[in-house]
């Protein structure tokens, strides 16, 4: 060993808390410094051994591919002998390695390419330069003695068929050698206990509970208070306990996504009754009942509602639906019913009042047609996705309805025109409930039409594909606007503060206003709409989501006059409104307020969820999302539910 090496390895670090300790009681701890001193070089000697050793091998095994191909290209040019030997001069050079030991393998004897078997030794020998030590390789063919040569170390391994790594394979080692040699030179045993170095896989450490000595893997636990690590049998005895305790964890974060899931479905009851098992078992078992019998519409109407959530309604189970004496139908999903299986509802239950069909892309002219003439006593009918029916059948079945069809629905269709809305105006004069969903066709044309309906109490115009600007909406409203109780304008992008204005001076008995996603809203337009609005006591329900221009001057004009009476309240994405809006709240009682939507709206907290708590009693479903400053520690009542927050959501 040199002198550099024998130096440095007197050096020592700091000293821990417990070698202080033994120095103050008299207890010499040199040996066991040096014990500790002398096995980690013992191991880094270990693991450049092996590390020389594979390369030399790589090496040697280079080289023996090179000889074969010297024996069997005897005619090669000058010009590719000297590439060959510029080459291996260059391998050479770039096996430079920091070396510090000795070790001698029995030689084997290498096959080539022709069978040959001859015997390959390879001597490296190694010439201390300072700190660097360099080697340098030669192969013999025959069986010769090594020369011992002063201050240089001879190893002698085995030549095997392996493919010679690349300069960026060779660069990646020796930098990755490097760092595990700065690692082992920092390492300082006392220093060991430290939480903050953990010894790597390999080492010998004592037990932080039985003070036995073992040896350092991947798997070693940490001791409960941080300090030193434990042995294989103290580590096996906490396993128990924190195997149950991550299956504690597992198991909460299961629930609280359960709990989660639930309550975006509107399932809020904890325990379920005997009559909601019950139904949940048929909508289950829904292919092996023959008959449902009578157990009331509302019953019916909710095991329809699960089995088309399962997507399970089809032309088979349908057909327990059929009850001749049935006044309502609903199905919600009716993708996989055939126009032929959705036509036999006419002469099945021929007393149908009401009926709703949800995605009935596969319906046809002649379905509709059948409704028509066979349901007499028809009243209501809500046709959802159904784009296979043209305008020409709507028009006839206007005509054959007449006047007895008081509501109307349709969503979701391009085949709704001028043409079908006009024969709807024409012959359905009693109509009460017209809602227009997400149709391609409909203008302000067909918006001016609907002056022709005086009775009209309820209507929705949503998400129009065509542009609908205020002039045809004011001319509805002075027409049919002191008797209309519900106006929802979802997606008319293009509606102003003159529609505001209109309603203002013409609905009185409005009781439900929905005004989504209309940008040009200003705060000024909606706080006149609640600003001395005498003709009208108070809304239900208002929902302004993503109307950005709404300011805390405007919710607190909304709060002023509707306050009282107000059962639902939405102002998602209302970002302007700051804490200023929630402190004028607390002046105020909201008696009725069951359903609050505030998500997005970004001031909000826990101590404002605490203080809407305080003024509306009655508050049962307060939605939060994207509110990212209400923790778990937001006090709630007992029954509310929290819907939205991210505690909840990741955890």
């Amino acid at each position: 060993m040199s002198r550099r090496s024998t130096q440095r390895s007197q050096v020592s670090g700091p000293n821990s808390a417990l070698t202080s300790f033994l120095r103050e009681k008299g207890i010499d701890t040199s040996g066991i410094q040096a014990l500790s001193q002398a096995r980690a070089r013992a191991r880094n000697e270990a693991a450049l051994r092996r590390s020389l050793a594979a390369e030399a091998r790589a090496a040697e095994a280079a080289e023996a591919a090179e000889e074969v191909d010297e024996d069997d290209e005897v005619g090669e040019s000058s010009a590719s002998a000297a590439r060959r030997k510029k080459k291996k001069k260059r391998s050479e050079d770039e096996d430079e390695e920091m070396l510090d030991f000795e070790e001698e393998e029995e030689e084997e004897p290498v096959k080539t390419r022709r069978g040959r078997s001859s015997r390959a030794t390879t001597e490296i020998k190694l010439k201390v330069v300072g700190k660097r030590k360099r080697k340098s390789t030669a192969v013999k063919d025959t069986e010769s003695e090594f020369e011992e040569v002063e201050e240089e170390e001879i190893v002698t391994v085995r030549a095997t068929r392996t493919r010679k790594p690349t300069k960026a394979q060779l660069a990646k080692k020796k930098a990755e050698e490097q760092r595990q040699l700065e690692e082992d030179d920092e390492f300082n045993p006392d220093n060991f206990l430290d939480p903050a170095f953990r010894p790597a896989p390999g080492q010998i450490a004592f037990c932080a509970d039985c003070e036995c000595r073992f040896t350092v893997t991947p798997y070693s636990r940490s001791a409960d208070d941080g300090e030193g690590l434990l042995c294989h049998t103290c580590g096996k005895k906490g396993a128990p306990a924190e195997k149950a305790a991550r299956k504690k964890k597992q198991t909460n974060r299961t629930n609280k996504k359960s709990t989660a899931r639930a309550i975006l479905d509107g399932d809020t009851s904890a325990v379920k009754s005997l009559q909601e098992i019950c139904i949940n078992t048929v909508a289950k078992y829904i292919d092996d009942v023959e008959t449902l019998g009578y157990i009331g519409s509302h019953n019916v109407d909710k095991i329809s509602q699960i089995i088309c959530k399962n997507r399970r309604l089809n032309g088979e189970t349908i057909g327990l639906f059929f009850e001749p004496a049935e006044h309502v139908l609903r199905f919600y999903d009716c993708s996989k019913i055939p126009s032929d299986t959705l036509r036999q509802i006419g002469a099945f239950v021929p007393t149908l009042r009401r009926l709703h069909l949800n995605w009935c892309g596969l319906m046809k002219d002649e379905c509709l047609d059948y409704y028509g003439t066979q349901l007499k006593q028809l009243t209501s009918l809500e046709l959802c996705g159904a784009f296979n029916v043209t305008e020409e059948c709507y028009i006839r079945f206007f005509k054959n309805v007449g006047s007895r069809l008081t509501e109307f629905v349709i969503k979701d269709t391009s085949r709704f025109k001028v043409a079908a809305m006009e024969a709807l105006v024409d012959n359905c004069p009693e109509l009460e409930v017209l809602r227009l969903h997400t149709l391609t066709f409909i203008d302000d044309e067909c918006v001016r039409l609907l002056t022709g309906l005086p009775n009209l109490k309820v209507l929705e115009i949503t998400d129009s594909q065509t542009s609908i600007t205020d002039g045809p909406i004011i001319d509805c409203l002075n027409t049919f606007g002191p008797g209309l109780s519900e106006l929802t304008l979802n997606g008319c992008r293009d509606l102003t503060d003159a529609t505001l204005e209109a309603i203002h001076s013409s609905c009185g008995r409005l009781d439900i206003l929905n005004l989504d996603e209309l940008d040009f809203l200003t705060n000024d337009g909606i706080s006149k709409l609640f600003t001395e609005w005498s003709l009208n006591y108070g809304l239900k329900e208002l929902s302004l989501r993503d109307c950005v221009n709404l300011q805390s001057s405007g919710f607190a004009r909304i709060i002023d006059h509707s306050g009282r009476t107000l059962e639902k309240l939405s102002i998602n994405k209302c970002k302007d409104v700051n804490k200023d809006a929630w402190t004028f709240l607390q002046e105020f009682t909201l008696p009725e307020l069951e359903t609050l939507d505030i998500s997005f709206v970004r001031c909000v907290d826990d101590a404002i969820v605490e203080g809407i708590l305080k003024v509306a009693p009655e508050l049962k479903t307060l939605k939060i999302w994207g509110c990212h400053k209400i923790t778990e520690a937001c006090g709630l009542r007992e029954g509310m539910l929290l819907v939205g927050r991210e505690a909840d959501i990741l955890a």
